[in-house]
């Protein structure tokens, strides 16, 4: 077997990456039918070996169809798309209408994904894993002392990993990446929807007794509470985003984004 070259590789992915932006940001629509290979590796400056491993990306992510003899035609993403496409669809859209109403239709299911790891993760953690979300949870709240919102997302992304952990579940994780994903690029695209609650140290002191004391219903509880809350407050966030005359300013690698939030 031919193992292609790490190279080329690269190529193909950065390739999959700029169709993939292109097609969730609407520059290549729905029905479009891409250049031809010809055209699209002189595009990139790659050959059309490569060029084909981008498209087969883009086909194995739903994003485009291929039908011999009749080229690759841009899919209906919002139709065909799986929850793997949330992260990019955050990063690469300016819809800010549409990213609100998925981000307050998402928040519902991301609650039970966290009630049901919070569930796994009772049932299962063993002292390693105990250990590890309890030394978390403790820079978190001195964090949280210094009131330091950019440790503090950052540490909480941690926070979440580990309690994914806990469960010792493949399938959860499986469930759990894309939100663990699009969380990540929601925090960068849009940093004021972390939202610091006062109880957030309280919070995660009630789920971590829960957890060594083997209290399900006390975790979830401590989970679901919390939760419900900040998603309320999240939503507001988004609304205003999504508000005419309204958006942020902020700075996204290096480059000054349209207003947005």
């Amino acid at each position: 077997m031919t193992v292609p070259k790490a190279e080329n590789q690269n190529i193909a992915a950065t390739v999959f990456q700029d169709l993939r932006r292109q097609i969730m940001a609407g520059e290549l629509a729905a029905g479009e039918r891409l250049p031809g290979e010809r055209e699209l590796a002189a595009r990139y400056g790659t050959n059309r070996n490569t060029l084909r491993e981008a498209v087969r990306r883009l086909e194995q992510t739903r994003l485009v169809t291929v039908r011999h003899g009749q080229g690759v035609t841009v899919a209906d993403f919002r139709r065909t798309g799986t929850m793997e496409l949330l992260a990019p669809l955050l990063e690469a859209s300016s819809d800010y209408a549409e990213i609100a109403l998925i981000v307050q239709d998402i928040l519902p299911a991301r609650l039970l994904v966290l009630e049901f790891a919070g569930r796994l993760a009772v049932q299962r953690a063993d002292r390693t894993d105990i250990e590890r979300l309890r030394d978390i949870t403790d820079l978190l709240v001195s964090a949280t002392e210094g009131s330091d919102p950019n440790v503090i997302a950052k540490g909480f992304q941690r926070w979440l990993e580990a309690l994914i952990d806990a469960g010792h579940s493949v399938a959860m994780r499986w469930v759990a990446n894309p939100f663990l994903d699009s969380y990540r690029e929601l925090l960068e695209r849009f940093p004021a929807v972390w939202v610091l609650d006062p109880h957030f140290p309280d919070h995660l002191k009630r789920f971590i007794a829960a957890l060594e004391a083997g209290d399900e219903e006390r975790g979830v509880q401590a989970l679901r509470g919390y939760y419900t809350k900040i998603d309320s407050a999240v939503r507001a966030t988004f609304g205003s985003i999504a508000s005419p005359g309204h958006g942020p300013n902020e700075t996204r690698r290096g480059k000054r984004s349209p207003s947005k939030d």
